[in-house]
């Protein structure tokens, strides 16, 4: 399998017939998976082979990972870290906060799947069903390190807006004082001009 070129599609009409083949090897729930055919991402070689599937959803900031299924043990191997890659794209441009999946293979806690706290807990969504098996979840976003962002740039906004409006009372000050001043200026002008106009017929022989 790793000398072999494959790529990743999602699911169609088409490939309903071996998937029902796979999903009845691995004792899915053949039914129900047929109403989320278009959630199946299908690894396909170039030669048309179908080497596996996995279903991945999306509902609101919850991605899930599901029902993985395929042909050869090599076939794992061989694709799953770049058929999760591709996941990690697809579930960023739907702006998903976290992935869960009930999947039992190493694979997935290797790559930092983990139990779920309360908190998250708490936002597993009801239609991602799942058989029992451990739930575990992965954080696409830190969600904390967001906040803080957000708060560190509130706050910098808020210094910005006060710093503007310091500047704009000491602007208004300066400009109160320059026009006290060039009116003082010009009282002194104007007092010395009359002083000199009056003066100027004792001048005159």
């Amino acid at each position: 399998m790793s000398e072999l070129t494959f790529y990743f599609r999602r699911a169609t009409l088409e490939d309903i017939e071996i998937l029902r083949e796979l999903w009845q090897t691995a004792l899915f729930p053949i039914q129900e998976l047929e109403k989320r055919l278009t959630e199946f991402q299908i690894v396909e070689g170039m030669d048309g082979r179908i080497f596996g599937a996995l279903g991945a959803g999306v509902q609101g900031e919850e991605a899930w990972v599901h029902h993985e299924v395929f042909v050869h043990p090599e076939a794992e191997v061989a694709v799953r870290a770049k058929l999760w890659n591709r996941l990690k794209i697809l579930f960023g441009n739907q702006s998903a906060h976290r992935v869960w999946t009930c999947e039992k293979a190493d694979f997935w806690k290797q790559i930092g799947f983990r139990k779920p706290t309360e908190e998250e807990s708490a936002k597993f969504p009801a239609d991602f069903r799942h058989d029992g098996n451990a739930l575990l979840v992965y954080p696409l976003k830190d969600l904390k390190a967001e906040r803080m962002i957000e708060n560190k740039i509130m706050e910098l906004q808020a210094a910005r807006e006060e710093e503007e409006v310091t500047l704009g009372k000491k602007t208004r000050i300066v400009r109160v004082i320059a026009f006290s001043l060039t009116g003082f200026f010009m009282v002194i002008l104007i007092y010395y001009t009359i002083r000199a106009m009056m003066a100027l017929p004792q001048i005159r022989p």
